[in-house]
């Protein structure tokens, strides 16, 4: 996975983030950028256009790591924009798992519980590392980060509703199995508080 993201980032991620500099793009234009992108998918899946929503999720996936670079490139890098980037990408999930909502909503209702169960997975990946990271251990364990179920929903988006039903199960249990992980592993490295 680390080969993958490094050849993204070399080949196709710094030759758009350079560009995007020279434009004097701010960082935290580009987050909001992705949150636009994200409404966007919320309707494609609403209708049912999963292929189009995989595509435009993949769009939003690659405006999110560029304002993390265009910051580190340009000594941009602030609290409130890791704040901002943080609780957009949340949002930006919980749009993508809406639009799939209500498309299953109408098509299959059986399928709601494991969306509702998916969102909540991811969710707490996400809480899980946010809050072990305020008290002062970064539980980056388990496999089942943003970019994982992004790439699963991708996935999923590209093979249609009837295949998306077992990636959300797979979500679900993924995201479960990292949450358990990230807290096994803060309470193995914490301390008694003195």
């Amino acid at each position: 996975m680390k080969k993958i993201k490094e050849i993204y980032r070399t080949v196709f991620l710094l030759p758009l983030v350079k560009a995007l500099i020279k434009l004097n793009i701010s960082p935290n234009l580009i987050t909001l950028l992705s949150l636009g992108v994200a409404l966007i998918a919320f309707f494609a899946y609403k209708a049912g256009k999963f292929c189009l929503g995989g595509m435009i999720i993949l769009i939003a996936s690659l405006l999110d790591t560029f304002d993390g670079e265009i910051a580190r490139q340009t000594n941009r890098v602030t609290k409130f924009g890791g704040f901002l980037d943080s609780t957009i990408d949340r949002i930006n999930e919980f749009l993508i798992f809406l639009g799939i909502f209500f498309f299953y909503y109408h098509h299959a209702p059986y399928v709601l519980f494991w969306i509702f169960l998916a969102l909540f997975g991811s969710l707490m990946v996400s809480y899980t590392r946010a809050r072990g990271e305020g008290v002062g251990i970064s539980p980056q364990v388990g496999i089942f980060e943003r970019f994982v179920r992004l790439l699963f929903l991708i996935i999923g988006s590209f093979l249609g509703p009837q295949i998306m039903v077992y990636l959300l199960v797979v979500i679900t249990i993924g995201t479960f199995i990292t949450t358990f992980q990230r807290i096994f592993y803060l309470l193995n490295n914490s301390k008694p508080i003195e």
